[in-house]
């Protein structure tokens, strides 16, 4: 065999052997939960729970997530506020839980909040997207949930609406 056939074969095995690996699948990314930490007249603290669910073999990078908060007041969505975090490792096969932490000192929002936690309970609608990022290839991958939160109580998917 000649040198350019040989190259050309090695050529076509690497080309194939690319071939031949499974197509990563689309991550998820669920919000688990919220819990509202702290309520005063300044400020408001809440932590949010995302869940990860990696189904391929390699592990990723959850570039960024970023969202939205709202919570409803009268019947119409009051923005509440916004919260990004990035740079987190994601465990291959597994799902990763991730907690982002955002407060609240718009004073105005606060007194529209606690004007409508008098009843015992809020509700929140969160929505945003996530980019994990295999090296690869990258998704973007949209969440949103509307839930009811009471002051103190961590609200979990089982629970939201």
């Amino acid at each position: 065999m000649g040198r350019p056939a040989v190259t050309l074969l090695i050529a076509v095995l690497l080309f194939s052997a690319g071939c031949a690996v499974p197509a990563l699948q689309e991550p998820t990314i669920t919000l688990a939960g919220v819990t509202v930490e702290n309520v005063t007249r300044e400020s408001i603290d809440l932590s949010l729970r995302l869940v990860v669910d990696n189904p391929n073999p390699v592990g990723a990078t959850l570039a960024r997530v970023s969202f939205d908060a709202y919570f409803l007041d009268g019947g119409q969505w009051v923005f509440l506020a916004h919260g990004e975090q990035g740079g987190i490792a994601i465990r291959p096969e597994d799902e990763t839980t991730v907690t982002i932490p955002v407060t609240v000192d718009n004073l105005r929002l606060v007194q529209a909040f606690l004007r409508a936690l008098r009843d015992g309970a809020i509700t929140l609608r969160v929505s945003g997207t996530g980019i994990v990022d295999y090296g690869i290839a990258t998704f973007e991958i949209p969440f949103e949930r509307t839930l009811e939160v009471r002051p103190g109580q961590a609200v979990t998917a089982a629970t939201a609406k």
